[in-house]
């Protein structure tokens, strides 16, 4: 099952909205401890959970609830007919309920720990953005109450941080360790083989998310902070793939880092300080990253390869770049964008797209990775299309050092 990314979410909800014929409810269900799910499921029985989960909210509410997956471990559900509070109550709780006895097959039945945020359309917000804030401030009252559910109202505000409070704190977060770096690996397709993972900043604190990359990324370049997230991931990244057996780790690069004069020496620095082969680095830079000077950013990337920095072309297909800028962008991958990959099996022209990409990348001698890759069913398209590279909830969510080195070696034991 898919997990959306906020702006695919926030779209979601501004269609729901428009298609609304009165009240409202968003619940925000979150799922607690996911990383202790993992380790006592594995992660393809984890996964399994989820998709459980999934279907019996869908069950408990039949026609009056949309589901939808929202990043790692968190549920949007839509409930339509939404006469006052109280029915919203009722229907967070029958959600509970469902989730009390998720079996994932015929011997295994869990308890996953949930809390739901709600928010109420029109009264808490009118739009997909305001109602979505709303609730994921009810969504973190639950945790600083230890509630199980609770409707927005203004005490909620008060409770969590505010953008202000959220800069200072993080300032501090990248001094003191909440800042942690997980991992997505990525697979060749032809044998399953791990060949390299992608470094995904997390800011958590007590083992739960502060704020997502969508949210402390922006908020690290409003505050001149970019440029120290950016050295937090490389050294972080870099020093902790000594462990990982030579897998190429990939880093994603800001627009605004790509222009920053000190970019090229700092990504030296960090190859030098760890020793890292050439080819052991990744910079993955989005197409939009290069339009705002491209003369000055290609210059940049070819002195990278020069270093033995390899460079990808990251959600390629959302970009705005021509063929003409294309063919001089000095890479040697592409990335395709998971909301076409995720579509493609239901989409003809999602699965269209998707082969041009791939052939277009044969024509520039390019490797191509897939985002997004989910099931089955999608691997085996890839590779009559010829894709070299998958990553995937079909393999593995971003996952902590640990994790990874434990993933790591159950892949080693399967082979």
């Amino acid at each position: 099952m898919r997990g959306l990314s906020h702006r695919e979410l926030l779209a979601a909800l501004a269609a729901a909205i428009a298609r609304a014929d009165g009240a409202l409810a968003l619940l925000l269900i979150d799922i607690a401890d996911l990383s202790g799910l993992q380790a006592r499921l594995g992660f393809e029985g984890c996964a399994a959970l989820l998709q459980c989960l999934s279907e019996r909210f869908s069950l408990a509410l039949g026609e009056r609830g949309t589901v939808l997956r929202f990043g790692d471990a968190c549920f949007c559900v839509l409930v339509s007919a939404i006469r006052n509070r109280g029915h919203a109550v009722l229907a967070a709780e029958k959600l509970s309920r469902a989730a009390e006895e998720a079996v994932i097959d015929a011997t295994v039945a869990m308890t996953p720990e949930i809390n739901i945020g709600i928010a109420l359309y029109p009264l808490q917000g009118t739009d997909a953005e305001s109602l979505l804030r709303k609730a994921q401030l009810a969504a973190a009252a639950v945790r600083a109450r230890a509630a199980r559910l609770q409707v927005f109202d203004d005490s909620c505000a008060e409770q969590v941080l505010t953008p202000w409070a959220l800069g200072d704190a993080y300032a501090g977060a990248l001094r003191s360790g909440e800042l942690q770096v997980h991992y997505q690996p990525k697979l060749r397709i032809a044998d399953g083989r791990a060949v390299g993972v992608e470094a995904l900043m997390r800011w958590l604190r007590d083992g739960r998310p502060v704020a997502t990359p969508d949210v402390f990324i922006p908020l690290a370049e409003e505050a001149g902070l970019i440029q120290d997230t950016t050295w937090y991931a490389l050294s972080h990244s870099l020093q902790q793939a000594v462990a990982f057996e030579d897998l190429r780790v990939a880093v994603n690069i800001t627009p605004g880092m790509l222009h920053h004069h000190d970019f090229v020496e700092m990504v030296r620095s960090a190859v030098s300080a760890w020793k890292v082969k050439s080819g052991g680095l990744t910079l993955e830079i989005t197409e939009g990253a290069l339009i705002a000077d491209f003369d000055q950013a290609t210059a940049r990337l070819m002195r990278l390869r020069d270093i033995g920095v390899h460079i990808s072309i990251d959600d390629f297909g959302t970009g705005y770049s021509s063929l003409s800028y294309f063919k001089r962008i000095p890479a040697d991958e592409l990335k395709i964008d998971k909301s076409f990959v995720m579509r493609m099996l239901a989409d003809e022209a999602d699965q269209r797209l998707v082969a041009t990409i791939i052939t277009l990348a044969r024509q520039f001698k390019l490797d191509v990775v897939a985002e997004g890759v989910e099931n089955q069913a999608t691997l085996e398209l890839l590779a009559r299309m010829g894709c070299d590279y998958a990553q995937g909830y079909l393999f593995a969510p971003a996952l902590s050092a640990e994790q990874l080195g434990v993933w790591l070696k159950g892949r080693s034991g399967l082979s």
